[in-house]
C-alpha cells in the first residue's frame, strides 16, 4: 500500500497547488485592500487544504476497497 499512499500524497499536493493558484490569482491581478487580500489568502489556503484531504482520502479509500482484508482465520475451517 506504500505506492498508493505516495500516489495519494502527490496527486493531492498537485490538486491543492492548483486550487490555491486558481483562487490566489486575483491577488496578482487586482489592487485589493489589505483585509480583502488576507481573506482571499485564508480562503485559498483553506480550500487547498480541503482539496488535498478530499483527494488523498478518496484515493486511499478507492485502493482500500480494491484490496479487501482477509481475516486470518477465514480459511481455517474449510474442508472440515
Amino acid at each position: 500500500m506504500t505506492v498508493e499512499i505516495g500516489y495519494a500524497v502527490v496527486t493531492g499536493t498537485l490538486l491543492a497547488a492548483a486550487v490555491f493558484c486558481l483562487l490566489a490569482v486575483p491577488l496578482l491581478l487586482l489592487d485589493l485592500a489589505r483585509p480583502v487580500r488576507r481573506g482571499l489568502l485564508v480562503t485559498a489556503s483553506g480550500a487547498a487544504g480541503l482539496a488535498f484531504a478530499v483527494r488523498a482520502v478518496g484515493v486511499l479509500w478507492r485502493f482500500g476497497d480494491a484490496y479487501p482484508q482477509r481475516r486470518p482465520d477465514a480459511g481455517a475451517h474449510e474442508g472440515t
